[in-house]
């Protein structure tokens, strides 16, 4: 199905509706033509887009889609640093925001860099460092995934998708909005502070329980942490809003998380994807389903097993990074798996350091390490976080006392964006290094003896402050 196809068959119906209006499909296309127009009259080539969720905000990503010209998503989450870099790093020639309700378009003068023939959208991360990568994805690329997501989801009645992600968040851009129009639904775009969000990595559950009950979503897409708040809020005996699909992803989720949230009467089903891969790899689907796991393969991925039990993907996978040379042939994923008789996929762990929050943000806790070692008196830093709703770190750091300590931290977390930030943090009794098998030779933490080692530390900031 296409968006035209849909604009004749209920031209009346509500495609896209934000704070301030609302979009019939009859309406949709010359919406989609008129932003079209603009673009082509007073924007370049590179067009970075900044603002929050609103039906502005898919006009202007349609349009630059219809005209084949790059559009880079700006996350409003990134810092000052992080948005400089992704707009020398992508020779960005035009800005778009949205201010009192109008689309603005503003020329800058960055010089143009390199991309990949073809490329339709290029997708930044949260960043494992304090640059973010930029992942090229051409047209068809984004639109496999909203295919075959669309293709698997019939049947399940959804006619109202909210976006409770950013737009900038791929995965809501193409499995929630992309997807949401190709089933002909209507896309909910409220402002992300109506609907509770604090930052990147903090959320008012009451403020979003009430934007549920107020849209009345069939749909949504959310990361573990918001999902674990809303099963609590039913557990509390709270009256929970009635959905047909909830995906859940953006970072490890458990079976018990699952388990809980469909208890209370939430059609939690987990999924798996990688911006490499234009989102969606696999999901669960109530036709579908094995509890644990990430669901089966889409359609369009071949998925395979390295001899160490890395994921590799082949298929549907990115053009290339942006500065890097084009990628071709499988994509290594860096996490391990196993895929079951019945096709089920199961993640068990990642070959790398990288943290992903709960919030489904990811960083590499060297880089913040990094800023904490630089500070005199700091000895030995050790960041966690993984599938956690914020960051706490042990610190060696004997000739400080604690009010020194958390001078450093405030002026640490003051330059670094929310997502990295170090909220708690405690000492072991003496250096970890003098412990025997937490440190290589070389001077490196060994990150899984450390955390077993502190486990019961480490659980212990978590229950006090969550």
């Amino acid at each position: 199905m296409t968006l035209n196809h849909w604009a004749r068959q209920q031209p009346d119906a509500i495609a896209l509706q934000d704070a301030h209006a609302s979009l019939s499909w009859g309406e949709l296309p010359a919406a989609i033509d008129r932003v079209a127009d603009r673009l082509e009259r007073d924007a370049g080539q590179r067009i970075a887009l900044l603002a929050d969720n609103s039906r502005h905000w898919v006009l202007a990503d349609l349009a630059a889609l219809k005209l084949q010209r790059p559009l880079i998503p700006v996350p409003l989450f990134f810092s000052e640093e992080q948005r400089a870099h992704l707009f020398s790093r992508a020779g960005i020639d035009t800005l778009m925001t949205v201010e009192d309700d109008q689309l603005q378009i503003r020329r800058l003068q960055i010089p143009a860099t390199e991309l990949h023939p073809g490329t339709a959208k290029i997708t930044f991360t949260s960043g494992t460092t304090g640059a973010p990568k930029g992942v090229c994805l051409s047209a068809d690329q984004q639109l496999q995934v909203a295919h075959s997501l669309a293709e698997r989801l019939s049947g399940l009645g959804i006619r109202r998708h909210l976006c409770l992600l950013p737009l900038a968040t791929l995965l809501e851009n193409i499995a929630g909005v992309y997807t949401a129009l190709l089933m002909g639904a209507s896309v909910q775009l409220p402002p992300l502070a109506t609907l509770g969000w604090q930052g990147s990595s903090g959320l008012n559950v009451e403020q979003l329980l009430s934007a549920l009950h107020q849209h009345r979503p069939d749909s949504l897409i959310t990361l573990p942490q918001i999902l674990s708040a809303l099963a609590a809020t039913g557990e509390r005996g709270t009256t929970l809003p009635e959905l047909r699909f909830i995906a859940v992803g953006g970072a490890r989720v458990g079976a018990d998380l699952i388990r809980r949230a469909r208890a209370q009467g939430l059609p939690a089903y987990e999924g798996y994807g990688l911006s490499e891969c234009a989102s969606v790899v696999s999901l669960n689907t109530p036709g579908q389903d094995s509890i644990g796991s990430a669901g089966r393969a889409l359609g369009h991925n071949h998925l395979n097993l390295s001899a160490e039990g890395e994921l590799l993907i082949e298929g549907n996978c990115m053009l290339g990074y942006l500065g890097e040379p084009p990628h071709s042939g499988v994509y290594a994923t860096g996490d391990l798996v196993r895929v079951d008789n019945s096709g089920f996929l199961h993640i068990e762990g990642r070959r790398r350091n990288v943290i992903i929050n709960s919030y489904g943000r990811n960083l590499s806790p060297e880089w913040v390490e990094s800023e904490l070692l630089a500070q005199p008196g700091i000895e030995e830093a050790v960041l966690y976080g993984e599938a956690r709703p914020f960051n706490c770190a042990l610190i060696h750091a004997p000739s400080l006392n604690n009010d020194q300590l958390d001078a450093h931290l405030a002026r640490i977390n003051a330059r670094l964006p929310d997502y990295a930030r170090v909220r708690q943090w405690t000492r072991p009794e003496i250096s970890m290094r003098k412990q025997s098998g937490l440190y290589t030779l070389n001077g490196r933490p060994r990150r899984a003896a450390i955390a077993t080692h502190f486990a019961d530390t480490l659980e212990s900031i978590y229950a006090t402050d969550c």
